[in-house]
Parts: C-alpha cells; sequence; structure tokens
C-alpha cells in the first residue's frame, strides 16, 4: 500500500506537526522566545515559543513532493549515508544528524523507496537510543498503524504525542537544546535536497520555495541563538549566519488584498487574497546551494559546523 510509506515520514511529523504555514511565519522576538530559569545566566527555549516555530516550518512532505512534481528521478546519492552515523559522536552532533536523516525520509516516503524506509528508520532509531530517547519510538505499533490505510490518522496523532513526550521529556533533564538540533537538522536537509535538485533541472517553484525559506531561516536562528554560549550552537550559529548572508539578497513582498468569503458545504468561510512574492536571482541560488552544501559536507563528515 502507498500508505505504508507515509509511516516512514514518522520523524518529519514529530518534529513539524500535520500542518505548515508556508511562509506566514508570525515573527518572534528574542524576548518572547527565551524564558529564564532560575540560573539568570541559563537560557532555555519556551514551550509553547518552539511549537510555534515547528509549526511554522515546512513539512519535509511538501518540499520533497515539489521535487517528485520536478520529474526529476529519485537520487539516492543525495542522502546522507546512513553508515555516517559513525561520524557523530557527541549528543549534539547525533541531534543534528537525526534531523538530517528525518529531511531524508520525506525524500524517501514521496518517491515509496521502502528499501531504504527501513534502513533510514533504523538509523534514526540507533541514534534515538544513543540520546536514551529511544522509548518513545514505538516501532511496533508505528508497523502495525502504517498496514491499516484507514489508521493513517491514528498514526500522525502518535507521531505527534509521541514527540511532545520526548521533548518534555528532554526539558525535564535540561536537553531541549537537543531537541532544537534535531528540528534544525531536519530543516537544513530538506533545504539541501531542493537545492540539490535544483542544481540538476530547473524549476521555478521549487526555487520559489527556496527563495522562502528566508522567512524560516530568521525563526531558526533564533531557537539556536537561545543557546549560543555552547561551543556547539555557537559553531552552528556561525554557520546558519554564513547562509542568512546569502537570502538577505533575496527579497520577499507581501501583497496584500481584502479577504473574501465563500460557501462551503453549507458554511461561511473567509478566503485570504493576499499574495506573497519572491524575487531571487540564479546567482543568489547558486550562492545559497553553495552554502548548504558545504555546510552540510561539514556536519555528515562529523566535523564542527
Amino acid at each position: 500500500m502507498k500508505h505504508l510509506f507515509l509511516s516512514c515520514i514518522l520523524l518529519s511529523f514529530f518534529f513539524f506537526g500535520c500542518n505548515s504555514n508556508k511562509g506566514n511565519t508570525e515573527k518572534l522576538d528574542m524576548n518572547q522566545l527565551l524564558s529564564e530559569n532560575s540560573e539568570a545566566q541559563e537560557l532555555e527555549i519556551s514551550e509553547e515559543s518552539l511549537n510555534s516555530i515547528i509549526q511554522s516550518l515546512p513539512s519535509p512532505l511538501e518540499i520533497a513532493s515539489v521535487i517528485k512534481g520536478s520529474d526529476v528521478p529519485f537520487n539516492e546519492g543525495l542522502l546522507n549515508k546512513t553508515e555516517s552515523q559513525e561520524n557523530f559522536t557527541t549528543d549534539f552532533e547525533k541531534s543534528l544528524a537525526m534531523g538530517l536523516y528525518s529531511g531524508n525520509l520525506g525524500y524517501i516516503n514521496v518517491y515509496e523507496k521502502s528499501y531504504l524506509a527501513i534502513k533510514y528508520l533504523s538509523a534514526i532509531k540507533n541514534i534515538a537510543d544513543d540520546l536514551n530517547i529511544g522509548q518513545f519510538f514505538d516501532f511496533e505499533t508505528i508497523k502495525r498503524l502504517s498496514e491499516n490505510s484507514d489508521k493513517i490518522d491514528s498514526l500522525i496523532y502518535l507521531s505527534t504525542v509521541n514527540f511532545e513526550k520526548m521533548d518534555q521529556f528532554l526539558r525535564s533533564q535540561k536537553r531541549s537544546n537537543l531537541s532544537v538540533l534535531i528540528v534544525t537538522g531536519t530543516w537544513m536537509e530538506s533545504l539541501y535536497l531542493a537545492t540539490q535538485v535544483v542544481k540538476t533541472k530547473r524549476n521555478e517553484q521549487l526555487i520559489e520555495r527556496i527563495a522562502e525559506q528566508k522567512m524560516i531561516l530568521d525563526q531558526v536562528l533564533l531557537i539556536v541563538s537561545a543557546y549560543k554560549s555552547e561551543p556547539f550552537f555557537a559553531d552552528l550559529l556561525a554557520s546558519l549566519g554564513e547562509l542568512k548572508t546569502e537570502f538577505d539578497k533575496v527579497t520577499i513582498t507581501y501583497n496584500y488584498q481584502e479577504p473574501t468569503t465563500k460557501e462551503v458545504n453549507g458554511r461561511l468561510v473567509i478566503v485570504d487574497n493576499s499574495t506573497t512574492s519572491v524575487n531571487i536571482s540564479d546567482e543568489q541560488v547558486v550562492n545559497i546551494t553553495n552554502v548548504i552544501g558545504k555546510i552540510r559536507a561539514r556536519i555528515v563528515s562529523g566535523s564542527a559546523v
């Protein structure tokens, strides 16, 4: 069944939820983002702010669907090899890598490569066990639900609940910074895959989706900045800063249009007629592609980000 493959995106649902706002990202300032602990020098992202940002991020399924729609064949060579697990030694590296593998699952799922999905889920499970959060991944239940197309809603619900439990567990251990790395890694891998595909075949819709990541990057920078006093996060922030330098050259314009109403199934629905237009040059696409490629290469090799 095609629905079998949906289970393979489990981790993507964990980190991105079921919906995304496709660029309608609510701006959060640093005062909203950070909540103080008992010690003044320690800062932690509030659960509400993290959830808000997670919901604003595009699902790897969305970007992968656009990739497949560009009629570019599946390319296993774009994936972060599961053998790379050996390169990740610290909890920080493993969390970021867990995010990368989750981004890979979106790509694998859309192209229905079940033989790879099992392999990548196993890699994620191994990392989860290393991080002492493997108990939140009930793969037997996931497999059972995925075999029944009528149980997909239950699968998504289970995934969302499990992520919340995992995040709460990490918070209780004062390790919420790992949740941030998982989320960041998933987003970075989706961007990487999109840019690599555009190198193979130009696709305007995919280029526009890449440009829209300018707004998402601002949100990612906020949550990473919360832990900038930690060396790994400081390095990651510097790398993302390189990416921001290129994205700052991209212009995004919001064109407001008065909303209208229409009747749908006997109910009055408000229609948002506003649009967002992006302006990104070929040179900017190339520069963004090069920067995210270099950052990703450093991550998968186990080098400093």
